[in-house]
């Protein structure tokens, strides 16, 4: 049977600028999904994945998705992937700020 976990990443949190999520340990998981919502009206926002060995030194994975500005969710996959997972937000700015609810799904 595969292990699975489901961890709410940040909550209801305004961004008004760049910004990256709470780290997250996942060396044990063999693939992760990132779903990413954007409630009420917000720009257009670049979400990327990024990767690190130790939760200090970060590198991006893949290329940015997208939460346009009629869109509320979006899903970023991930595998082989290393120890530690977070997302990088841009695209937020205090006269058009967005507020944003993170969940990470693991399996492994």
């Amino acid at each position: 049977m595969r292990t699975f976990a489901t961890s709410v990443i940040e909550r209801r949190l305004e961004i008004t600028a760049g910004h990256t999520t709470h780290p997250y340990e996942a060396g044990w998981a063999g693939e992760a999904v990132f779903f990413v919502q954007v409630e009420g009206d917000h720009p257009d926002l670049s979400v990327q994945a990024q990767i690190s060995p130790d939760g200090l030194h970060w590198v991006d994975r893949g290329r940015p998705s997208v939460v346009a500005a009629d869109e509320q969710i979006v899903a970023i996959d991930l595998a082989n992937f290393g120890g530690w997972l977070r997302l990088a937000f841009a695209g937020a700015t205090p006269e058009r700020p967005a507020t944003v609810l993170v969940h990470l799904a693991l399996k492994g």
